[in-house]
């Protein structure tokens, strides 16, 4: 099976999951607890659950497993009335893409979608490269803003040869004119000395907002001044790799999106939400193959990533 869509029909999940939302699941990897599964009713064939793998209220076999309900007071229909199931029987919900379950959306898309089958038969999976979660990745998505991928990178090594290690500590040390003397332009002095002090004074936990929702996550991190929906997405897809994160502002994706899909002009964000409703829950793998599809077709790749920052495995 790999992956597979399974849509939500009650409320035991609330408030982590709504009625009519989308997940996947992957049979790639056991159930661990804490996770979101899927599994079949044990008395109902064709009648699909969705819980939570929890603790046991006594020790099970090594085979055996719990599943609780997110909402208990919303229903008792989990190992409270169904027992212990089996473990193997339990899907993970994909939560955060990797190189595996990224590769595995990837095929699941091909399989749905003609234009997207297209450019895997073209260009294939790509690569799954991923950015380190934190203040750094924010700091280089800044430097980033409506300049070229190049561009951005040489003005984060600067940054990084002037303060030695791009921290908030650092950055915040090196005031404005440190910041203006390497090229930073007042406005973006400005974004990073403010997002080194909200993190300095604890206003922003970077570490907790990853552990959020993706649409909480992406609410804290534009109450930032500097952090607008481009590097919310884009932090979001890259570091915290959330399935489901689609960057319509971004310029790269508008354009391949319209050459993907064969449109005559280039879709404007309102548009593109539309075109890739098809792909959820995991439009940030179609983004990928997208994005990749665009560097592609000109015979351009990723960026080298200055944070060095790790690869989970097969990218652009």
């Amino acid at each position: 099976m790999a992956m597979r869509r399974y849509e939500v029909a009650q409320r035991s999940m609330v408030p982590n999951l709504r009625p009519g939302q989308e997940v996947v699941a992957t049979d790639s990897r056991p159930a661990q607890i804490g996770d979101v599964v899927v599994f079949e009713h044990p008395h109902r064939p064709g009648f699909w659950m969705i819980k939570r793998m929890a603790e046991s209220p006594a020790e099970l076999a090594g085979d055996q497993a719990w599943v609780l309900s997110d909402n208990p007071a919303e229903t008792r229909a989990d190992s409270r009335t169904l027992g212990p199931l089996p473990r193997a029987a339990l899907l993970p919900v994909v939560e955060r893409l990797d190189a595996e379950t990224f590769a595995e959306a990837s095929l699941l898309l091909a399989d749905e979608d003609e234009s997207l089958a297209a450019v895997v038969a073209a260009h294939g999976v790509p690569r799954f490269w991923s950015r380190r979660p934190g203040f750094a990745t924010l700091v280089w998505l800044i430097m980033e803003q409506q300049v070229s991928l190049e561009s951005g990178v040489a003005m984060y090594r600067r940054l990084a040869a002037l303060t030695g290690q791009v921290t908030p500590g650092s950055v915040a040390a090196a005031g404005e004119n440190g910041l203006r003397s390497i090229g930073v332009t007042r406005q973006k002095t400005g974004y990073l000395l403010d997002l080194a002090g909200l993190i300095l004074g604890g206003e922003l936990d970077l570490e907790e907002t990853g552990s959020l929702p993706d649409d909480e996550a992406r609410s804290r991190l534009l109450a930032v001044r500097g952090i607008g929906p481009w590097t919310a997405d884009v932090y979001l897809l890259s570091a915290l790799r959330y399935p489901d994160v689609f960057p319509v502002g971004d310029r790269a994706l508008q354009v391949g999106m319209a050459e993907v899909l064969g449109l005559e002009t280039i879709p404007d964000p309102e548009e593109m939400i539309i075109l890739a409703r098809p792909w959820r829950p995991v439009r940030a793998a179609a983004a990928r193959l997208i994005w990749h599809a665009y560097l592609s077709s000109r015979g351009r790749v990723e960026p080298p990533d200055p944070l060095a920052a790790h690869d989970d495995g097969p990218s652009a």
